[in-house]
């Protein structure tokens, strides 16, 4: 993918506000706080290339740990936890969205997103079907289709505005939603390595638990006095 030259994602979403995880701040104070204190995000200033690079690899990683998982993909490790599959769909879906209110947003002047209602779709059942497969096909089209829609943006169309929806009333511009993509890319990866190594460590303690003791190991031969 070619990405004009030179052209830049900035992390400020307006004349005195930073954006950082949703939250509005003094610009005097963002370089102190530009980073996610769960998944280490930092909200710098990158190319476009840089921001396809990161992302196309978060998603493959995302990827990855799903076939990893297997059969476990499902399994929530916790009530309060969604499970990996659950995280693949809701990354989905939010890719989805995001590239809808930047499309939006080179459309209309300060248009308002729809919220995600994230906890909704995954109550009302709307991932029931989803399948590791299915989610891991979705996840890649997803990403290139808002790669493109990010490669073929107009010069300066970075800096229109929107507000990113009626939950989050704060006004953004484009790139502070595609920075908010990327962070919620790498944060859920982070989300699905770390429930994955909790199903990794399930299985060891499971293997440790059903392997046979020493004592009640057959021996081969009897042994003989020396």
């Amino acid at each position: 993918m070619t990405w004009p030259a030179g052209a830049t994602i900035s992390i400020v979403s307006n004349d005195d506000v930073a954006y950082d995880i949703m939250i509005p701040v003094s610009a005097v104070a963002a370089s102190d706080i530009q980073s996610c204190a769960q998944c280490g995000f930092s909200w710098a200033t990158l190319t476009r290339a840089e921001f396809a690079t990161r992302m196309s690899a978060a998603i493959e990683s995302f990827v990855d740990v799903m076939a990893t998982a297997g059969a476990a993909v499902d399994l929530r490790t916790s009530a309060e936890r969604w499970s990996i599959l659950e995280y693949g769909g809701h990354l989905r879906d939010v890719i989805l969205s995001i590239r809808e209110r930047i499309v939006l947003a080179s459309i209309l002047e300060v248009p308002v997103g729809t919220p995600i209602f994230r906890d909704e779709r995954i109550d009302i059942g709307f991932y029931g079907q989803d399948t590791a497969s299915d989610v891991s096909v979705e996840l890649q089209v997803t990403t290139f289709l808002f790669l493109k829609t990010v490669a073929t943006l107009p010069a300066n169309y970075e800096n229109r505005r929107l507000v990113y929806s009626t939950n989050t009333p704060l006004e953004i511009t484009i790139s502070g939603a595609m920075s908010n993509a990327l962070h919620e890319c790498e944060h859920h990866l982070s989300d699905a390595k770390e429930i994955l190594e909790l199903i990794d460590a399930s299985r060891r303690r499971a293997q440790i638990r059903d392997a046979p003791t020493a004592s009640a190991r057959p021996t081969a031969f009897p042994t003989s006095p020396t």
